[in-house]
């Protein structure tokens, strides 16, 4: 008797909901209006129409299309709108620190990629803090380069703290709040978060870590030479600060409360820690063999890439905390391609960012360029998080103290959606205890 075989999965071929592109007339079908729309959309910044190989015309990123469909939703439903206000939606609070507008990232009014290629983060710090700075920092004349390039027999560099003892190392330092009015406050906080970070004193009998910068104290402590302690001092400076990310937001929900700077920033820092945020960096440095093992052109994303973009896909479209893309940026984070283009070439990393791009549409994040940065400055595991939170110390000391000086408590209202209210009758049944001592008379306090 011949045992059956079991029936085999017929494959199914990709349709035009599977495809990351959308022509004119499906971008339009989507938002639900005419093709003349759509190119005033484009036109006026708000979409962008891309050019694909083997795709006639112009064609819509997907992900771009149902973004922008969702923004035209909550214009049209008050409450959808306030909803939307926590995530990506509009703008909800004041803030004169940092800008994404058109695409581009400004400090203070700066373009933030001009001023990564002169400022350190010190002075990065100053300028978000609202202090004076020069018009065009040059890092290097006042603090030349330290490193020195690695040696052939070099000892095994030293591992930075994973994100739990780093909170543990950070909270058991003394709380001083700093005095504002003493020049150059920043520096010693920077320096305490470097420390928690690395694990290590930062300082040293030949030179003291006052005379040194931050990135300088990284580059020899990694070993690395003079372009790649210019590539983490760029990192850096691109880090500092990124509007109302969740961090910051966190930093500055603490500093409203009127807590002090040590408690906000390791707010900031917890936030941070997450896979969501910061924590992305851990998850992008765990699969990058697998990412980037060759592969044949024709093949399609890593299996455990393409699982990860489908894991954390909001409302159809793939989310930004995936390595990929980003929703402030469409066409691409320019961060990422600034510290990406200072890297040499790689074939590998080439070709996984051209098959993502065709895949998805999607643009590699800041995440996955400070992973490739520990990568190809052969930095230890753990270093991109270290680049992340150290950069992103100085946002955090800007936006606390702003909320601070604003004297606004953080206290927005939440959307009951739990069991229904009790009864009238219900309500209006004698209390069994008296539990009016204590009460203010004719004052209802609400937090």
């Amino acid at each position: 008797m011949v045992s059956a075989r079991p029936a085999q999965p017929i494959p199914v071929p990709p349709s035009e909901a599977d495809s990351p592109w959308l022509s004119s007339q499906q971008a339009a079908a989507m938002l639900g209006v005419q093709r003349a729309s759509l190119y005033a959309y484009v036109s006026r910044g708000l979409l962008q129409a891309h050019r694909q190989p083997g795709l006639r015309g112009h064609v819509y990123a997907r992900i771009d299309v149902q973004r922008l469909a969702r923004q035209r939703q909550t214009v049209r439903n008050p409450a959808q709108l306030a909803r939307s206000t926590l995530d990506w939606g509009t703008p909800v609070l004041r803030s004169a620190i940092t800008q994404v507008a058109q695409g581009q990232l400004y400090y203070r009014g700066r373009d933030a990629l001009q001023w990564a290629q002169h400022a350190s983060l010190e002075d990065t710090a100053a300028l978000l803090l609202g202090q004076p700075v020069a018009a065009e920092p040059d890092s290097a004349r006042r603090a030349p380069p330290t490193a020195a390039p690695k040696a052939a027999a070099a000892q095994p560099l030293p591992q930075p703290r994973p994100p739990e003892q780093v909170l543990r190392a950070w909270h058991s330092l003394p709380a001083h709040e700093p005095n504002l009015a003493q020049s150059g406050w920043p520096q010693p906080l920077l320096q305490q978060m470097l420390g928690v970070l690395t694990g290590l004193p930062s300082s040293d009998k030949a030179q003291p870590a006052a005379e040194r910068l931050i990135h300088q104290q990284l580059a020899a402590l990694w070993q690395v030479d003079a372009v790649g302690e210019d590539i983490l001092r760029q990192a850096l400076v691109l880090c500092a600060d990124h509007e109302l990310n969740a961090s910051s937001f966190a930093a500055r929900v603490v500093a409203s409360t009127g807590a002090s700077l040590h408690a906000s920033l390791g707010a900031g820092l917890a936030a941070l820690t997450g896979p969501l945020h910061g924590g992305m960096t851990a998850v992008i440095d765990q699969h990058w063999d697998d990412w980037h093992a060759a592969r044949r052109s024709s093949e399609g994303l890593p299996p455990s890439l393409a699982q990860l973009l489908a894991d954390t896909r909001i409302n159809g479209s793939p989310h930004y905390c995936a390595g990929f893309g980003h929703p402030l940026y469409p066409a691409g984070d320019p961060r990422s391609q600034r510290l990406l283009r200072l890297l040499p070439a790689d074939a590998q990393r080439h070709a996984l960012l051209a098959a993502v791009h065709h895949h998805t549409g999607l643009h590699p994040s800041l995440d996955y360029a400070l992973v490739a940065i520990q990568r190809g400055l052969g930095l230890p595991a753990g270093a991109a998080f270290v680049l992340f939170a150290l950069g992103r110390t100085a946002g955090w000391l800007a936006h606390a103290l702003e909320q601070r000086d604003s004297g606004q408590l953080i206290r927005p209202r939440a959307q009951y959606v739990g069991l229904p209210a009790e009864t009238d009758a219900q309500a209006e049944a004698p209390a069994t205890a008296d539990t009016s001592a204590g009460r203010i008379p004719g004052r209802i306090i609400r937090f």
